[in-house]
């Protein structure tokens, strides 16, 4: 028998001999015997019995005792139970009485004769056996009066001869009582263990409630029993079971020390520490991946030390696979395990060790931390090493993920000021962990695949905000024209080109009549050559003039060309760069760039053009000469016909040519629309500022246009990156207790910080007037029109603008009532457009990722519960299957939230992962019901030693420890239990 239970893959059995315990009082004397062999598992005594019972058939009922109960204990159960017919206490002696007392028709009924069984004893006690049955009192008594909780009442439900066969609506009480007294159920059906347990399944979906008003919502733990008739089973046949062999693989699996305060524990958390079926998910999970859980850490000084002081030399600390709570009194070295463990994992966190750090155990030159290495065993795989005094290489994978507490703040707080790298770089990791590999488009992390996706969304952006720029110039340029001094210069102009004429008029000539007397043949010719030197001069004066307007054309047309000729090489170059940037892709399709593009510059009409312009300005350049040439020889001609006129001719002659200079003298103050200086010139440009505010009015509709067209395509950029979210989203959704009652959710808003427009704008505006006055009162005018619009919509983010725009405005008005324009708010070598490019190509948007948590955005929780979020990020979102190792994470947190929320995400976690967790908080170590306690303790005085213990939540040593650290000591736990009262 000791062979067999030794040799079977239980822990635990249970002997459950009908109606005595002789089973178990045997088993104890054979392992006294000198020479027995040695009991390498755990055997409770137990019995089998049958009650009264309602019902057709009978109903079977089991106890179950500590394997330290003592043996007069167990006679006096016995004699605590009575027979339902004779009401005598069971015995040998009271089951023959039982079996004699009854007629022959029930004797018959179970194969034995009335006459037999009143003349043999030993027939007598075999039917007795068979067919007596106890009270339902006396039963739950006798479990009842069994001192120091050594009992335990154990009722099969839907097996062989359950209470599920007893009619519960017609024999309420009866079901009730025996329910309320029995804290293990024997069922082998998925629903019902469940059900048992308090978990909800598909399987019991339809009795649930009802089932747990029956238990008084209270959980019960289900085991399904081998039943077990002999030691050794034979293979294949369901009825010879032996120890070990479970009915249609419907083991039996309780997450437990194997001894009776395990047992208990077990009774106590049985969703947690039981599991019906062939393997436990997590043993499987576990069995799969064992490069992903910690065995143990090892902890010793280096071979070359000569340190006097022990610290950690020696310390082996055994690490189970689920959730496991470090806990120890202030400075007994428990955070000092998690950094050790984080250090030899390869975590990168090292920046937030609490106890591996300079001014602490990495003292001058790294000592005393140089003195001692670390070892990580796994569960498979080559052991992890490292040296106290040297953080691993940045390049080295991460074997853990620690969390310290830290490092839930840095995070937090950097998101919260508009700092948010680190923050957002956490969900970049999550998010494309979770992208399929077929959407990946051969991206290795999120930025890549952004940049990936982006591409083209980026040139329009780039181009539009080309082309907002230079409008933003236009409106600067009108803005400053529209300044009322230069309204003022340009009629001030005016009025000074009229007085000159007027003053022109004053000194115009006299007129001088034509001689009227007989003129001499060569006095006729002399005025007929000057008559006509004149005319050809008024001749060429036009000719001049419109040569002059050809030139300007003809260079216009000139810079036509080249205008068109270089953005046709820009387009060439950027054709250039996206058919090179699309290579890969048409090389993945088989396709050629001919097959997709067809792109061509037609030059030579551009050509034409531009040597008809060349040869138009080389004649008017030839004309211009000739015209030249032609005045030169007219002014000697002129000379000569002058000197063979008389004086009154003469007199005439010279009224002329001053008549023809005065006119050249008030043509050029007059000038036309072309010439800028001249009046007819200036009241253009008076004309040209009359038209100015409607051009502004046209600008800026431009600009909000190109504004709106950026923040389209910022939007698509939120949406596409929205739609990568979806995969995680899904998992958020399917996982109830993080959908459903956490409400967690990804979103990627498009957002600003106000910070960082003010630095960027502040940087380009003075603050020296209005709400702009001041560094604070500046910031707070941002702050609050920032705070007002939803950046997240495009009429928002626009209206965002405007009204910064309009506080530049108005700011620069107090200056100067009339003002249009914003230069007296500028510093040195800033201009307005550059403000303006700020305000409305939106580069201080951008698609930002944050994490609703029950509606409330990431930025509106405390420090604490940002914290926990992150926990919940990290503990159920995050794909990665390494440990996890948390430092404190109850820091901040009160003690409701972390039940309410913290509790529930570890139960969660653990089913996926190792999670180590440093913690004084008892509803972690306890509520949770961590599967490992490692208990820390530092003794100065023995030359600094830290030593580790190590076990289950039931060990009594570790349950004193717990209850000492995290309650205060027992007396104090149960003072305040007697006030809650």
């Amino acid at each position: 028998m000791v062979a067999a239970l030794n040799d079977a893959a239980p822990a635990v059995y249970a002997i459950q001999d009908y109606w005595h315990f002789d089973g178990w009082f045997a088993l104890k004397r054979r392992l006294a015997d000198a020479g027995a062999p040695t009991l390498g598992k755990t055997v409770f005594p137990g019995i089998e019995l049958r009650i009264a019972a309602p019902m057709q058939g009978r109903l079977n009922a089991h106890v179950v005792f500590s394997n330290e109960i003592e043996d007069q204990l167990l006679k006096d159960f016995l004699s605590t139970l009575k027979l339902e017919i004779t009401n005598q206490p069971v015995s040998e002696h009271a089951l023959i009485t039982y079996a004699r007392n009854l007629n022959a028709d029930k004797l018959k009924v179970h194969g034995f004769d009335k006459a037999e069984v009143a003349g043999h004893d030993a027939l007598a006690l075999r039917a007795g056996h068979m067919t007596a049955e106890i009270t339902v009192d006396s039963y739950k008594a006798a479990v009842r009066c069994v001192p120091g909780g050594l009992a335990c009442g154990f009722m099969p439900f839907d097996t062989h001869d359950g209470l599920a066969t007893v009619k519960h609506l017609e024999h309420y009480a009866y079901a009730i009582g025996l329910f309320e007294s029995s804290p293990i159920f024997e069922t082998r059906n998925e629903g019902l263990w469940n059900a048992f347990v308090g978990r909800r399944v598909p399987q019991n979906e339809s009795f649930f409630d009802a089932f747990q008003d029956t238990v008084g919502r209270t959980p019960r733990l289900p085991v399904s029993g081998s039943d077990a008739h002999r030691f050794r089973g034979i293979a294949g046949d369901n009825n010879s079971r032996g120890y070990g062999d479970f009915p249609s693989q419907r083991t039996t699996w309780i997450k437990a020390d194997p001894t009776w305060r395990g047992l208990q524990q077990a009774i106590r958390e049985p969703a947690k520490r039981c599991f019906i079926g062939a393997v436990p998910p997590k043993l499987e999970r576990v069995s799969a991946n064992k490069t992903f859980y910690i065995d143990q850490v090892r902890l010793a000084k280096v071979g070359s030390s000569t340190l006097a002081e022990s610290w950690f030399d020696g310390c082996t600390v055994p690490l189970n696979p689920d959730l496991v709570a470090i806990i120890g009194n202030k400075g007994s070295g428990k955070s000092a395990l998690a950094d050790v463990l984080a250090l030899v994992g390869n975590s990168q966190q090292h920046a937030h060790f609490s106890f591996l750090k300079a001014d602490r155990f990495r003292g001058k030159a790294g000592e005393p931390a140089r003195q001692f290495e670390g070892e990580l065993r796994w569960l498979a795989g080559e052991p992890s090493r490292g040296n106290l005094a040297d953080n691993p290489a940045a390049d080295r994978v991460e074997l853990v993920r620690y969390v310290p507490q830290g490092r839930f703040e840095a995070l937090c707080n950097e998101h919260v000021t508009g700092r948010s790298v680190n923050f957002e770089r956490e969900l970049r990791s999550v998010i494309f962990s979770h992208i399929p590999s077929e959407d990946r488009l051969g991206a290795l992390d999120f930025d890549q695949l952004i940049a990936a996706q982006e591409a083209m969304l980026r040139v329009r952006l780039d181009e539009t905000r080309k082309n907002l720029a230079s409008v933003n110039r236009a409106i600067a340029s009108i803005e400053d024209q529209l300044h009322p001094a230069t309204r003022r210069n340009v009629e001030e102009q005016i009025h000074l080109k009229s007085a000159q004429l007027a003053e022109l008029d004053l000194v115009k000539p006299e007129p001088v009549p034509a001689p009227a007397e007989t003129q001499s043949p060569a006095q006729e010719a002399a005025a007929a050559t000057l008559a006509e030197i004149a005319a050809e001069n008024e001749r060429l004066d036009a000719e001049a003039r419109t040569i002059a307007e050809n030139a300007v054309a003809a260079a216009a047309r000139r810079k036509a060309v080249r205008n068109i000729r270089e953005r046709l090489a820009l387009l060439r170059s950027q054709v250039g760069s996206a058919m090179s940037e699309i290579g890969d892709d048409l090389r993945l399709l088989d396709l050629t760039e001919a097959a997709v593009l067809l792109f061509e510059i037609r030059d030579d009409q551009l050509a034409a053009a531009d040597d008809t312009a060349i040869a138009s300005a080389a004649t008017l350049a030839a004309r211009t000469a000739e015209i030249a040439a032609t005045r030169q020889g007219q002014a000697e001609r002129l000379k000569a016909a002058t000197e063979a006129l008389n004086g009154p001719q003469r007199a005439y002659q010279d009224f002329l040519s001053r008549m023809r200079a005065w006119q050249g003298s008030a043509d050029a103050i007059e000038g036309t629309a072309d010439v800028p200086d001249s009046r007819k010139g200036l009241q253009a440009r008076l004309q040209q500022l009359d038209s100015l505010p409607a051009a502004l009015v046209e600008r800026r509709t431009e600009r909000g246009r190109l504004a709106g067209e950026i923040l389209d395509v910022l939007a698509l950029q939120r949406d596409q990156r929205s739609r990568l979210f979806e995969p995680v989203q899904a998992l958020v959704r399917e996982n109830a207790l993080v959908g459903e009652e956490y409400r967690l959710q990804f979103e990627s808003n498009l957002a600003a910080y106000h910070d960082a427009v003010s630095e960027k704008l502040f940087s380009l505006i003075k603050q020296s007037i209005g709400e702009l006055r001041g560094e604070d009162e500046s910031r707070a005018a941002i702050k609050s029109r920032l705070e007002a619009r939803d950046l997240n919509d495009r009429e928002g983010a626009l209206a965002f603008a405007d009204d910064v725009n309009a506080l530049l405005h108005e700011s620069a008005r107090l200056r100067t009532p009339d003002q249009a324009d914003i230069n007296g708010l500028m510093r040195k070598d800033r201009s307005p457009a550059e403000a303006y490019d700020l305000l409305y190509a939106f580069e201080y948007l951008e698609p930002k990722y944050t994490l609703l948590f029950q509606d409330t955005q990431i930025e509106q929780l405390s420090p604490g519960q940002r914290g926990a979020l992150l926990l919940i990020f990290y503990l159920l979102v995050d794909r990665k299957r390494n440990p996890i190792i948390l430092d404190q994470p109850e820091e901040n947190l009160d003690n409701e939230t972390i039940v309410s929320l913290l509790v529930p995400v570890l139960n969660a976690a653990r089913e996926t992962r190792q999670i180590i967790m440093v913690t004084h908080n008892p509803n972690l170590a306890v509520v949770c019901d961590a599967e490992q306690i490692v208990f820390a303790e530092f003794d100065r005085k023995a030359l600094c030693s830290i030593s580790y213990l190590s076990g289950s939540i039931e060990d009594v040593e570790l349950n004193r420890a717990v209850v000492n650290v995290l309650e205060g000591t027992k007396p104090a736990f149960d003072n305040r239990g007697r006030k809650y009262q």
